[in-house]
């Protein structure tokens, strides 16, 4: 699962790309916030505004492990229902990088 949120995560613009997106979330399990991913939370206006105001190491954490857990029930239902449109375009991105291996 590590790989298939990773995977999200750089679809998402969280991270440049998939190895980045595996050490986030390294991070992340430590509950720790790198600070390249909170620049990046920094730029993201979705995520301000879903954040708010201050915008915060502790804040950001919070906001992303709430991304990670929608992340999980978005891949276990994609897995299930490969047909479905999102689901496409994450298995084939996935896929890819497991040929790859980025």
């Amino acid at each position: 699962m590590k790989t298939k949120l990773a995977v999200w995560l750089a679809q998402k613009k969280f991270a440049e790309n998939v190895p980045q997106a595996l050490d986030f979330l390294d991070s992340l399990a430590k509950d720790e916030c790198p600070p390249e991913l909170f620049d990046r939370i920094q730029k993201d206006l979705d995520a301000r505004i879903a954040i708010g105001e201050p915008l915060t190491e502790k804040a950001v954490l919070a906001f992303l492990h709430e991304k990670l857990r929608t992340a999980e029930k978005l891949i276990a239902y994609w897995e299930e229902h490969p047909k479905d449109t999102n689901a496409i375009f994450f298995l084939r991105r996935y896929h890819q990088y497991q040929e790859e291996g980025e």
